[in-house]
């Protein structure tokens, strides 16, 4: 991939630098792991994704087989004892049963950090192949979704986009965001982090530094 003098791709204007947070660190090693081993072809890790796609749109902690690669890869500062999952629970089973779909039967990285989904999905909008429109709508929908539930349909539908189009993005910054969209008081900050990366992307023929509109929804649900 080509990249601009900032080392940005075409039409991606240069982002911020990377933070991950507890969870998100705590997921890197785990996603690298996979993605390594995965490409390398080891039958390890293609069971291990196969294992992951099994619990896609399930509960965190319902899907036993699973439980050594989700739950079990939470840190105990972000878990709590109860009959319901944490929210880092919750974000992680989310981010890696999403990842494993994103890289099922591809020989290119579904997981490449430092592009957020907003960055990603900006890009997809342009795509020759897809209505800029359906994109940004879809996009919309999943970041005003009032629910975990509903963020994560109208993300697995984005992802889906995005594996078609080899499109990688970041899976522990994706972790990272979901466990904050279902934190009282802080799903305001993900949305706007999420417009703003969508909205920055421009057209890789234009110049990058053109239109850098924010999308901030009205209200936070």
């Amino acid at each position: 991939m080509t990249t601009t003098d900032s080392g940005s791709p075409p039409g991606v204007a240069e982002q911020a630098p990377r933070r991950l947070g507890t969870l998100g660190h705590a997921l890197e090693w785990r996603l690298e792991r996979l993605q390594r081993e995965y490409l390398r072809g080891a039958p390890a890790a293609r069971a291990d994704l196969a294992r992951l796609r099994r619990g896609l749109g399930k509960p965190a902690g319902s899907v036993a087989e699973i439980w050594e690669l989700t739950v079990g890869a939470v840190p105990k500062t972000l878990s709590w004892d109860g009959d319901t999952s944490s929210w880092a629970e919750q974000a992680a089973h989310a981010a890696l049963t999403l990842y494993a779909l994103h890289q099922q039967s591809s020989s290119v990285p579904a997981h490449v950090p430092g592009v957020s989904l907003g960055t990603a999905v900006g890009q997809l909008r342009f795509s020759d192949q897809r209505s800029e429109n359906a994109v940004t709508r879809r996009f919309m929908a999943a970041a005003t979704a009032g629910s975990m539930e509903g963020v994560l349909t109208h993300v697995r539908g984005l992802i889906t986009l995005l594996r078609g189009e080899q499109r990688g993005i970041d899976y522990a910054r994706l972790a990272d965001d979901l466990a904050r969209l279902v934190t009282p008081g802080r799903a305001h900050s993900v949305r706007l982090a999420w417009g703003r990366a969508f909205y920055r992307t421009t057209r890789p023929a234009e110049d990058d530094a053109t239109d850098a509109s924010v999308f901030v929804p009205d209200t936070e649900k």
